[in-house]
């Protein structure tokens, strides 16, 4: 099976996936991406149950490593970033593994983006 229909398989199958380990799989590609992110906008009932409980951040994709995986672009990495919120960038809480993908250096989580637009918005004097 190709690298990245199993992911999907995995995307459309394993609803209760929180860590996935897809460390050098150089023939993963942005179809696989958008289909992680995609899984979460299926499951809408889930998520919104989630929400309710107010554990949504706690549901879903907790950990994700594509270290060296360097065929993945910015934007589909980043859907994924934003479909999981559990998934982070920034050096506190780093559970996406990005290391040896130098074209994927502009995919932020939350927490990054958030803290950028404080430093943007109320700089020091």
């Amino acid at each position: 099976m190709p690298a990245d229909e199993t992911v999907i398989a995995l995307a459309n199958n394993c609803t209760h996936l929180r860590s996935l380990g897809l460390y050098f799989c150089q023939y993963i590609t942005d179809r696989a991406m958008y289909s992680l992110a995609q899984s979460r906008v299926k499951n809408k009932h889930e998520m919104w149950a989630s929400m309710k409980k107010h554990r949504y951040e706690d549901e879903g994709l907790m950990n994700l490593n594509i270290s060296q995986c360097t065929a993945l672009t910015p934007p589909a990495v980043q859907a994924v970033c934003e479909a999981f919120p559990a998934l982070h960038t920034c050096p506190e809480r780093h559970s996406l593994i990005i290391s040896g993908c130098l074209n994927l250096t502009s995919v932020h989580c939350a927490c990054s983006v958030q803290a950028h637009r404080a430093r943007v918005l109320h700089p020091a004097h």
